[in-house]
């Protein structure tokens, strides 16, 4: 008896499929090997117990479970960074507006801005209008026609800015307004 307990290899029980077959012909396998116990050591044993493929499906539910959030909660904190600084230069901005605000409340500012810009002249003052070398060929700093040189009214000015902005072409000339009755007007009656 002694000689068959130490023959034999002990077995174990396990969920693995392979091993459960092997348990279940053992009758089988001992009546080819006639009784040797030289079966034991040709049976495979595999590496991954129930146990390890249990607790490898859970990780990997885990980690699909967490991935999809993980990613959004990431591409979130990069939007809120994002955001901050737009955040940040607005407040700059509308600082940088409140400043100019409170110039454009003092009357001394408005003065000069009045002056710069629309070349305001105070009763009683004389304005003047110095050109340059390169400015008697092109008529004007910025290739305007100069006072001197075919100055329009105001409107005609403000029409034909109004008219180069909205892509329609320019006409080479200011239109007049004739006196008489136009051939087309005559012709129609």
């Amino acid at each position: 008896m002694k000689s068959e307990a130490e023959g034999s290899v002990p077995r174990r029980l396990s969920a693995v499929p392979t091993q459960r077959q092997d348990a279940a012909s053992g009758s089988s396998r001992s009546s080819g090997d006639g009784g040797s116990g030289s079966g034991g050591a040709a049976k495979k044993r595999t590496r991954y117990t129930a146990r390890a493929a249990i607790l490898m499906l859970v990780l990997c539910a885990l980690v699909l479970a967490l991935a999809y959030p993980l990613q959004q909660y990431f591409s979130q904190s990069s939007q809120i960074d994002q955001l901050k600084q737009q955040n940040s230069e607005k407040r700059a901005e509308v600082e940088q507006l409140r400043q100019q605000l409170a110039q454009w409340q003092d009357p001394d500012y408005v003065k000069i801005q009045a002056r710069l810009r629309l070349h305001y002249v105070f009763p009683g003052e004389t304005g003047l209008r110095l050109l340059g070398a390169g400015d008697a060929a092109t008529g004007g700093p910025d290739g305007t026609l100069g006072p001197s040189e075919g100055s329009s009214a105001w409107y005609a000015q403000l029409w034909s800015s109004v008219t180069a902005a909205s892509g329609a072409p320019v006409p080479s000339s200011t239109p007049s307004v004739t006196a008489g009755p136009t051939p087309s007007s005559a012709t129609g009656r």
